[in-house]
This record gives C-alpha cells, structure tokens and sequence, in this order.
C-alpha cells in the first residue's frame, strides 16, 4: 500500500544504506535542478515512515537533493509499507534500472538484498537483468579490489579475463598485483592495494596479467638448475602429495624467483664466448647495441656470436646468434662474393618515453589552438611573400588531399575554401584587394593546417614549422595541469622538474604536485612541445632528401656514362682498318682476337664491381642511401 503526501523535502532523512556510493555528477545534478524549477516534478520519489515519525528516502535521492536546490517548499512523495529486504530491492532497482551504478555498487546491491531474504529470481526481476549477468556480478566478491576498482573506472579486464582471474586464489591474485605494481605505488604505502590510474592503463596487459597468475605450478622436474641455483634466487619448493610416483614432484608458485633461477642458471652454464640476452615480452632475444639478431635463414659467419636467453613465456632457455653491425662495410664470403651487411637496427628492449600516447595528443590539440591563434592574429599585417611561403609550405603537408578541413561535410555544404575562393574571384577575376587576399588565405589556412596525430588528417612537421613562421609558441597556453603531467613517465617527470631547479622526489606524483606548486600562475611550457621542437627533424629530413638527390644524380650520370662506353667499344672494320694504316700494328706475336679481349676486359674490370653479381649502380644507392636500400647476399 502507498499514499500520497505532500512535505517539505528538506525534512526526508536519506537512507544509509543507499546502494549508490559513488559521488554524483555536479553538472548533471545542476541540469535536473532546473529541469525541475522548469516543469515541476514529475515522478515523486518513494518514502517509508520510520518508527519516530520521519520519512526515509527509500528511492529518489538525486530527485529530492534537486528539489532542495530548486528551492521547492513542498513536494509530493510516496508513502509506502515494507520491510527493509523490500526497500533495498527498490533502491537498488531506482539505480540499476533508471541511472547508472558502478559493477561494483550493483554487487554490494546483490549482496545486501540477499542478507535481507531476496532470491536470485526476485533480484533479476528487480535488476531487469538476466541470471549470467547475475552470475558475472558475483564474479566480483573473487577478485582482488584494485581490480574491482578498475573495473569500475573502464580500464578493467575483459569478462573473459575477468572469469580466469577469479578462478585464481585472492592470495595470489593478491602476491601478483603487489610484484607489478612494486614500483608505481608511494613511499610507504601497500603496493597490494595500488589502484591503476587511466595512464597506467594504456602500459598494462590484462591478458599478461591473466598469464601471469595461470603460472601457479612450475614443478622442478621441467627445468634444469640446481639447488644451489635455487637458492640464490629465493625459490621455495613445495610437494604435490598427489604427484605421480618415481617422478620429482617439487613444485613452486613464484614465478618471479623461478624467471630468476633460469636467468642465474642459464648465466651460469653458458658456452665459453656465449652472451646472455635480455628478452621482450614475447620471448625474442633482444641483441645489444651495435649488434642484431641472426635469422635461422641467414648464413651462418665466422664471426656470429652464439647467444642464449630465458623466454618469459615458457621460462625455457632458447639459443639464438648475433652479428655485429657496420658502417654498410662490405664483407667477402668464403667464397671470395662481395656482400653487404644488412641495416637492421638491433632490437632494443621497449622502455615507456617521457611523455605517452595521451600526452602528446594534448600537446597536439594545444599547438593546433595556438598555430589558429597565430594565423588569425596574422590577418591584419601579415607579409605577402610570407603567405606565398606558407601555401607553398602547406602543399608538403600530409593532408595536403585535403583530409581533415573542419568546414567540411558530406552533405554538399560550402568549405571554408570555397567561401574564399568565391571572395576574391567573384566574376572569375582575381580581385587585388591586400587585405581581402590575406584573409583568405590565412582562413583556409586554418581550415587543415593542423597539429594532430591523425595518419589520414594531421598535417604532420610543415604545421609546426608553420608554426614557427608565424610565431605560435607566443600563443602556447601554460601546459602546467594535472593531465598533462600525468602523460609523463617518471623519467620524463623527473626531467621536467630538474629542468626546473627542483629536486627528483620519491614517485611521479610527487614530483607533479611540487612542478605545479613552484610554477603557480606562471605560464610553462616544456621544450617537446613548442613549435621550434620540429626544427632539428626538420633540418635532418631536408638533409636526406638532399643525400637522395646526389645519389641519383651520381647514378643517372654513372649510367650515362656506362652507355657511352658501351658505343665505344663497337669497332668497325673500317675503323680497324684505318687504326692498322695509322700505325697501330699489333705486338709480335699477338693475335686480333687476343688483342681485342684485352681492350674488353681492362674496360670492362674499370666499370664492374668487385662482386659481378651485383649492379654497381645498385651497390653505390645502397652506399648512398642506407636508409632506404640494402643489399643482403643470401
């Protein structure tokens, strides 16, 4: 049974066991007040009389704190007559069903109704869900809460994911967590407990995580050090009573002393002249600097170097070689054949830049404000031959097609550039008018010369020296705000603050919080982002096209030169006959034939290289242009 009254709203007491936990939105909060002041409330909240008198919120808390600050005297409510198991399936069902909750507060919701008697049928009615989605809400009272809280944050694992982790004992999920994130969590503080913030997210691999915890049982018998080894790298054995007999059936949960025991022992019982190797995450050796990695295709050298690693995944030690790099140097064969070395860079271990992926899309998107602020600011007395520059310069860009003009639609609407292009050839004539030419041409300008990571519509490095033309770092903002900052790895924060005269600090977020207090008002922008940061790959890619140029300048004039010997070495008989007249009468005892194999092949040993298998204009471009062209003898 219900009844309607009408009361103050400030005089409804709010339920302490409200489902919903998580602080509301004050911006949507702030909507719903005026919607309310607007058109009234529409749907009365739900109430239930307590023992001394007072009405208790049973489900419309958002509606009533919106009441309050519409400054509505009275409201209707609905009375009704229940019990707390009811009450609790009525506000949970308020949030699940009509706003938003959190996996984690719709859980506690489950929880609390089934304290209070509510069967599984009942509660999925209430929920309006299904009893799978039930059953992956209960997944939740088995997982480690740092992980619940990413969950939900939504950087949380998939359900897949999710399922193999709550499999997985809350001690080791717990032992896990704590290992990764050692490192990351502040001084004194639990790394068990470390919640991953949203740039942690971007570096973390649940599936990895999930593989992981999946190493529970290493048994001794899979791998070859000894005791001794054991030791040193802190593995603790343990016996499985159900093993099978005659076999040894020590086994042990700490993949990370076992990945060590295999690094010492493998360190260990190396070959004389073996190097040891670092490893990426999917098991490849990682070769040392000025050195890459042989493939099993490759011809084994004299020279290769044997090497031996532990693969993270197995934890089995694999076998691989190493070549040293050149300065393209060529090399003989045994069989005396020229070769050029390959110019494969040697792969290096991943480390985390100074500032990620979200960092420098915030510094794209700011430089991309202040390169429009600079053209705008421009229209009034820019040079001529400077806007000539500029177009010329924009023709380079990546998007020159041009993708990514944000007057475009698809649905037949006039650009930015068709505006422009009508202004100042109205009739079909250009119209010499300085000040309407210019603002034009900076509007278009505008239009797609841009700062952003896009492949298919970012304007890539002529935006930033577009930049410098026109002065845009004067226009950079300050970029000394927490999101931003979070971008930085710690040793990028640590570079930043240094820069600044300040002290490295313990964690990353410490260093933030004292860069933001010693900067204050004042405005701040790191050397990465301004426009004038392009300048140096600027001059590097003008000095390879330049390099590029020569190089096929040289080829095209050795290949001009190859074909006027070529014409040469035709000899008529007239022409032998009149060489014969002249005087020029072969050695004694020389034959014609043999004479002219002699011509033959002093030209032809001056034009071929050491190595016939190889063109010698292919050998000079790969000299030339070791960036773009190698030559690999298999």
């Amino acid at each position: 049974m219900t009844e309607l009254r009408r009361v103050d709203p400030k005089t409804l007491v709010p339920n302490p066991n409200n489902p919903r936990k998580t602080q509301p939105d004050p911006r949507a909060e702030h909507q719903l007040a005026l919607n309310i002041k607007t058109v009234g409330l529409i749907h009365a909240p739900c109430v239930r009389e307590l023992e001394d008198g007072r009405l208790m919120i049973v489900a419309g808390h958002r509606r009533v704190r919106a009441c309050i600050a519409a400054k509505l005297t009275e409201i209707d409510v609905h009375v009704r007559s229940g019990d707390e198991k009811s009450d609790t399936m009525a506000a949970v069902a308020e949030n699940v069903v009509r706003a938003d909750m959190t996996e984690s507060e719709q859980w506690r919701g489950v929880l609390d109704m089934r304290e209070k008697g509510a069967t599984d049928t009942e509660i999925c009615r209430a929920f309006m869900v299904t009893p799978a989605y039930l059953r992956g809400l209960m997944l939740l009272s088995q997982i480690h809460p740092p992980i619940i809280a990413a969950i939900d944050s939504g950087i949380g694992p998939s359900y897949t994911d999710r399922n193999a982790i709550a499999r997985t004992p809350l001690e080791r999920q717990r032992d896990v967590w704590a290992e990764i994130w050692a490192e990351s969590a502040d001084e004194g503080a639990d790394p068990a407990d470390y919640e991953m913030s949203r740039e942690d997210a971007t570096h973390f691999d649940w599936s990895e995580f999930v593989r992981y915890l999946d190493q529970v049982e290493l048994y001794a018998r899979n791998y070859e050090f000894d005791d001794e080894t054991a030791k040193e790298a802190g593995v603790v054995w343990e016996e499985d009573l159900f093993g099978q007999g005659g076999e040894d059936n020590r086994y042990c949960t700490q993949y990370a002393a076992m990945f060590k025991a295999q690094q010492i022992w493998a360190e260990k019982t190396k070959p004389e002249g073996t190097i040891y190797l670092q490893s990426n995450e999917y098991g490849e050796g990682l070769a040392p600097d000025g050195y890459r990695k042989v493939g099993s295709w490759e011809m084994e050298w004299d020279e290769d170097i044997p090497a031996i690693w532990v693969n993270p995944r197995t934890l089995q030690i694999q076998k691989g070689r190493v070549r040293e790099l050149g300065e393209q140097s060529t090399r003989r064969t045994e069989n005396g054949s020229l070769s050029l070395p390959s110019a494969q860079k040697p792969e290096k271990p991943k480390e985390r830049p100074d500032i990620s992926g979200t960092g420098l899309k915030i510094i794209g998107d700011v430089r991309t404000q202040a390169l429009r602020q600079a053209l705008d600011a421009a229209r009034e007395n820019a040079d001529p031959w400077d806007l000539v520059g500029a177009f010329i310069l924009a023709l380079s860009a990546n998007n020159v097609k041009i993708h990514g003009d944000d007057t475009y639609e698809p649905y037949g609407s006039v650009t930015e550039r068709d505006l422009a292009v009508a202004r100042i050839f109205p009739e079909g004539v250009l119209v010499r008018d300085p000040d309407l030419l210019r603002n034009a041409a900076l509007g278009v300008l505008s239009t797609f010369m841009n700062c952003g990571l896009s492949q298919h519509s970012g304007s890539g490095l002529p935006a930033q020296i577009l930049g410098v033309l026109f002065g845009a770092d004067a226009h950079m903002p300050t970029m000394a705000f927490e999101d931003f900052l979070k971008s930085y790895s710690k040793p990028g924060i640590t570079k930043a603050v240094q820069a600044e005269g300040l002290k490295e600090k313990p964690t990353g977020k410490a260093m933030r919080e004292a860069l933001m207090a010693h900067l204050g008002e004042k405005r701040w922008v790191p050397e990465p982002a301004t426009f004038a940061a392009g300048l140096s790959e600027w001059k590097s890619k003008i000095e390879n096209q330049a390099a590029r140029l020569e190089a096929r300048a040289r080829f095209a004039a050795q290949m001009e030169e190859e074909e006027g010997d070529a014409d040469t070495d035709v000899i008529t008989d007239n022409e032998e006959d009149d060489n014969c007249e002249e005087g020029g009468d072969l050695d004694e005892g020389q034959t014609d034939q043999e004479s002219l194999s002699d011509v033959d092949e002093s030209a032809h040993n001056a034009t071929i290289p050491d190595d016939p298998r190889i063109p010698s204009e292919l050998t000079e471009l790969a000299r030339a242009m070791p960036e773009r062209l190698e030559v690999i003898m298999v």
